[in-house]
């Protein structure tokens, strides 16, 4: 059995790599037999650290000849499954959709079992882009969504084919264990002495507030500035929260970026909040990009809890059962803490523009810390339902 993943931007997003970390079990647990196969350009890193084969190219890749490849490589397959994050949506940009309607477009002429794996359908404001989506969705043979509100969206689309929602795979991305090895390289990354990870905090920040949203081209390709009124506020903001973080309770503070391309620019928010701490040595970065999924999951499972903007930093904290809170820039945030069950550990990103939003996620971290068992019971109880449901409706949603 031959499965070939078209993933999403996994060689330098660490929330796509746990995404198709989780993908990768499912399809596991799906057919047991499967020879997986994906696509990296940092094919020789991505075997070692996820256990399949990939063809080498960007998932993104614009060269006719990769593209060329490609075709080659989904024919021979016995299923094609397109999965990644939030891919479908236009409040980024719209060329992403037309570069995706291409590729799956030729993909469904050379194999026509393709299916849809555990997407999220994100804000989608044009009725042109609504159609392109649409189209797009009905070139595969199912459509497999990671919640309610993304199935009702494709339905009220024009999807005919289908749809069925679930979760998120990446609940399912593994947790590696903590050895002295790791301790070590983690240690010698961070440039700290052991005791620092003792008390720590987690956080998977990322920018914000600093494009117009929507928009034929991405944000990388726009030459805007990169600042406004209202990130200046969100950095300060957070610039305060972990200054009371390590004031008040004694905390160092740990950044996990999670996207690794220069265009996003989480490493460099990170190094920027530090340098504007009241006492930056108590803060570091993990960002030497050389931590499989699963290793990073073992480092946040160090801290006492976490703090994220980027939902996948959130959802690696639920894996490694770390209680965390998330401040929410689309609704997935929101739907996926719904689905956890702890939908009062979310708020909108918004509200880090208030002038009391740094009061608020301090009562927040406080109930993590004060309830700490209670909210790891909700989420191993939840997580695991959520698990068993993934692999079921794989098995429905993937009928070949």
């Amino acid at each position: 059995m031959r499965v070939l993943i078209l993933n999403s931007d996994s060689p330098k997003n660490r929330g796509d790599r746990a995404i198709l970390a989780g993908l990768i079990e499912v399809v596991r647990r799906r057919w047991p037999d499967a020879d997986i196969h994906a696509l990296s350009q940092f094919d020789e890193r991505d075997e070692r650290w996820f256990g399949i084969r990939f063809l080498p190219q960007s998932p993104y890749s614009i060269r006719p000849m990769d593209y060329l490849r490609l075709l080659r490589h989904a024919r021979t397959a016995d299923v094609v499954l397109w999965g990644g994050g939030e891919i479908l949506k236009d409040y980024t940009n719209r060329l992403g959709l037309v570069y995706w309607a291409l590729k799956i477009t030729g993909v469904s002429l050379v194999n026509r079992r393709l299916y849809g794996a555990f997407q999220g359908i994100g804000p989608t404001a044009a009725p042109s882009s609504r159609r392109i989506i649409a189209y797009t969705i009905n070139r595969t043979r199912g459509f497999v969504v990671r919640d309610d509100e993304s199935a009702e969206k494709l339905r009220a689309w024009g999807a005919r084919v289908p749809v069925t929602p679930s979760y998120d795979p990446a609940i399912l991305a593994p947790v590696a264990e903590w050895t002295e090895e790791l301790a070590q390289r983690v240690q010698s990354s961070l440039q700290v002495e052991p005791r620092f990870l003792d008390s720590a905090v987690g956080m998977g920040v990322r920018r914000w507030f600093h494009y117009r949203k929507g928009g034929w081209l991405p944000f990388a390709l726009r030459g805007e500035s990169p600042d406004t009124t209202e990130f200046t506020a969100y950095r300060d903001h957070l610039v305060e929260l972990v200054d009371r973080i390590t004031a008040e309770t004694d905390a160092n503070i740990v950044f996990f970026p999670m996207h690794m391309a220069a265009s996003e620019g989480d490493d460099a928010l990170a190094h920027d909040i530090i340098s504007r701490m009241r006492e930056p040595q108590r803060a570091r970065v993990l960002d030497d990009d050389d931590f499989s999924p699963a290793e990073l999951s073992a480092v946040i499972r160090r801290c006492e809890y976490f703090v994220a903007s980027r939902l996948h930093s959130a959802i690696l904290a639920a894996c490694a059962r770390v209680p965390a809170l998330v401040l929410y820039y689309v609704d997935k945030g929101r739907l996926f803490y719904e689905q956890l069950g702890l939908p009062e550990l979310s708020r909108p990103i918004e509200r880090m523009l208030d002038a009391d939003a740094v009061d608020e996620v301090m009562a927040l971290a406080a109930r993590l810390t004060t309830d700490r068992e209670g909210v790891i019971a909700t989420v191993d109880r939840r997580v695991g339902e959520m698990a068993d449901r993934l692999v079921a409706d794989a098995r429905s949603g993937w009928p070949t």
